[in-house]
């Protein structure tokens, strides 16, 4: 019999990832793992991390650290500095919850846990595998956004950039992986549909250096919406199924309202719970 594998895929979503980290938490109290292939996209990949640690006790407070936390200024678009100071977070979070990676390689043995980033120069996309060597970089590089962070991510000497720019809802590449099952968790309602935004305009503008990137930048709509058709219309012997907000989430990329932050947190634990009824 054909070995059918069952995939996980989280998309980003800054601040919105406290959805998908409701989501999550209640996987792993309710003991829930069938998957073989884990694909995190920007913050997707930092709410496997925790999910693949098999931690619930403090996950709503990472995200809520990350607001707390003086680590963004929008004044610094005038200095050259960080916007968002993104490595300063994860170090700082490391440091703060201690997370064990060593659960992590015994939780996924014989299973694919993977990063999705985007190259600077080529702006294709890019999928790196847990334990090929020192993960935080790839974590990092996965959510690094242009003209909110300017210090650089590298990987092997060359600049990556957010996963999410050029496969945002990586279902396409969990088939090809051999995922016949695929689970996304969305942090957009199942209705959204991507348009450009005024940040791809200013990013395209400041990026000049990486013209492949700066095109992705401009047709972002259509790199999105391409992966939501391949998720409505899927092969035929494909399943794909959407954990999404019932509706638009509160909680904004760079949200710092906690009481809003914990809100969308216990919608996502709902949603869970709701999907877990019939898995």
């Amino acid at each position: 019999m054909e070995d059918k594998k069952t995939a996980l895929i989280i998309e980003g979503g800054g601040q919105r990832g406290v959805f998908s980290f409701g989501i999550t938490d209640t996987f792993i109290n309710r003991a829930y793992d069938p998957f073989d292939i884990y694909i995190g996209v920007s913050n997707g990949v930092a709410v496997l991390y925790w999910y693949l640690i098999r931690e619930t006790d403090n996950n709503l407070e990472k995200m809520l650290f990350a607001a707390k936390g003086d680590y963004l200024s929008y004044k610094n678009i005038f200095t050259g500095k960080d916007i968002f100071k993104f490595h300063q977070m994860f170090k700082d979070g490391e440091k703060m919850f201690k997370p064990n990676i060593e659960n992590i390689k015994n939780n996924i043995d014989g299973k694919d846990y993977i990063a999705v980033v985007t190259d600077a120069i080529e702006a294709n996309a890019e999928y790196y595998s847990f334990g090929d060597d020192e993960w935080m970089p790839k974590m990092i590089a996965s959510g690094t956004l242009p003209v909110l962070v300017k210090t650089p991510s590298l990987i092997n000497g060359r600049r990556k950039f957010d996963g999410g720019i050029m496969d945002p809802l990586p279902a396409k590449k969990a088939y090809e992986m051999g995922a016949k099952r695929i689970l996304i968790i969305r942090t957009y309602e199942k209705k959204f549909r991507r348009k450009l935004k005024l940040e791809n305009y200013i990013g395209a503008l400041l990026l000049r250096e990486y013209p492949k990137l700066r095109k992705a930048l401009l047709e972002h709509d259509k790199t999105y919406n391409r992966a939501l058709d391949f998720i409505n219309n899927p092969p035929k012997d494909c399943e794909i199924i959407q954990l999404c907000p019932p509706e638009k989430l509160k909680s904004k990329r760079d949200s710092k309202n906690i009481e809003v932050l914990k809100a969308d947190y216990i919608l996502g634990k709902k949603v869970a719970e709701d999907f877990l009824v019939n898995p």
